[in-house]
């Protein structure tokens, strides 16, 4: 059962050794600091406000997000992030509550003590979690669809971000006119159309696309296959590591294809840490969120005729449940009939209507747009259950018929149905109205498939930056 699951029994001996080591280097900080203290107790509420911070933080920032895959050079970068905002955190905490009765030495020591102390830690438990990949603990049987360069340099880039979790069996030809690389040839298992029965022979548990195109209706078989076999399929491109890089998710294994079922009870259950965090979250911005709305309702009734709320039926995919949309109204009255005739202006693609000057928007609605401040009435969606503060973004059920079958299958846009739709997601934070529509899919599928409450907060933590300076809006 442990051979089994060992990626999770893994992940929880890292975090529960980082939890020990991290208060073993507070206490260090404070003996070092001050050898021969009387009443370390005095020292109390710092301790109790950095344990608090711990959680957050070590999931908010992905510490431990495929640490059971990932090389310790990334993390070490990881735990630099953590110290380095915790370090931020600490002393604006002593500082707004003036503190003065804690020495900032205790806190700087302790800072350098526990970054130290689990960097030590990650590095020791990675050796021991090769030694034990070596004895088939959580090692996973991988085929490789390509036989070219990049098809090599791309294994090469697994083993060095993921050591020997993922155990190559081979490559399959993929009809490319590219050569195969001489370095793999005696490696190739056969053809694409054998992809089924290589699956049985070897047990494989991932199947991993390497192209230079972004032809996935090319791979539709492929993808039909391995959902029959409830294995996963990714596709790498150079498109997908561009992707995957803007959205600092820093993964190299690819955008997900296929959804992997058996993991209903699994779903139930980060549903509901979903929704508690989605209220929890709410709770704590209203404080923000009230008054920032009605000083721009004012605004936008002083500064132009119409309603204060534009209201819109959206959904996920056609066909999908539709819901009443909320944003505070950034165009002029009449901005909805003037669509059609702006159709042909379009500078996005799919289902996605983009104009960076459109001439509808208000001058007050330009500036909403800009720092994202017009999609604050989400949170009454969010109230409601209908959305979600993290996840794919609805559309508009009308712009669903400007979807063409193209480079993907439309059923693959269906896919984001897979979970409920989100006022921010990994295209808010990775180029939002500069991606296109089959990026933004390609996005949703990554954290469909990836979905977590450490997710979420990672993504909420990287939305901060991005709404504060305006990247990537209009």
């Amino acid at each position: 059962m442990i051979k089994k699951n060992w990626s999770l029994v893994y992940s929880l001996i890292v975090f529960f050794a980082d939890i020990v080591l991290f208060n073993i280097a507070f206490v260090a900080a404070l003996y070092l600091r001050y050898p021969n203290i009387e009443d370390p107790l005095i020292y109390l509420e710092p301790w109790i406000i950095l344990n608090i911070l711990f959680f957050p933080f070590t999931i908010g920032l992905g510490v431990y997000r495929n640490i059971f895959q990932i090389s310790p050079k990334m993390q070490s970068s990881n735990l630099k992030r953590f110290t380095f905002y915790l370090a931020l955190t600490a002393m604006s905490y002593l500082f707004i509550t003036k503190g003065h009765e804690y020495s900032r030495g205790v806190i700087i020591i302790f800072l350098l003590a526990q970054y130290f102390l689990l960097d030590i830690s990650h590095v020791i438990l990675y050796r021991l979690n090769k030694l034990l990949l070596n004895k088939g603990f959580g090692k996973r049987p991988v085929i490789i669809i390509g036989t070219d360069k990049t098809a090599k340099i791309f294994v090469q880039k697994l083993k060095l971000y993921y050591g020997l979790y993922y155990h190559k069996i081979g490559y399959l030809r993929n009809g490319s006119s590219l050569p195969a690389d001489k370095e793999i040839e005696h490696l190739i298992l056969g053809d694409i159309s054998e992809i089924d029965e290589i699956i049985q022979k070897y047990d494989i548990q991932q199947v991993f696309i390497v192209s230079q195109s972004m032809s996935l209706k090319k791979y539709e078989n492929v993808r039909l296959i391995c959902e029959k076999n409830n294995i996963s399929v990714k596709m790498v491109s150079p498109i997908i590591y561009d992707l995957i890089n803007n959205a600092k998710v820093n993964d190299v294994t690819g955008v997900p294809l296929s959804t992997i079922k058996g993991r209903y009870i699994f779903d139930k259950w980060q549903a509901f840490y979903k929704r508690s965090l989605d209220l929890f979250s709410l709770l704590i911005l209203s404080i923000i969120l009230i008054p920032t709305s009605l000083i721009i309702s004012i605004i936008i009734k002083l500064t132009s005729h119409g309603p204060v709320l534009f209201k819109q039926e959206r959904a996920l995919f056609k066909g999908g449940r539709p819901f009443l949309f909320y944003k505070f109204r950034t165009m002029y009255d009449n901005a909805d009939a003037l669509k059609h005739e702006m159709l042909s202006k379009n500078e996005s693609n799919g289902a996605l209507f983009k104009l960076k000057h459109d001439p509808r928007i208000t001058p007050f609605g330009s500036f909403l747009r800009k720092y994202s401040l017009d999609e604050i009435p989400q949170f009454l969606n969010v109230l409601k259950g209908e959305m979600s503060i993290v996840g794919p973004r609805p559309l508009p059920l009308k712009d669903f018929d400007m979807i063409k079958n193209g480079k993907m299958n439309y059923d693959w846009y269906e896919k984001r149905g897979d979970t409920k739709p989100g006022i921010t997601g990994l295209w808010q934070i990775s180029g939002r109205s500069e991606l296109t529509f089959e990026e933004m899919c390609l996005l949703d599928l990554y954290y469909i498939e990836n979905k977590s409450i450490f997710l979420d907060l990672e993504i909420m933590f990287e939305t901060i930056p991005v709404v504060l300076f305006g990247r990537g809006a209009y």
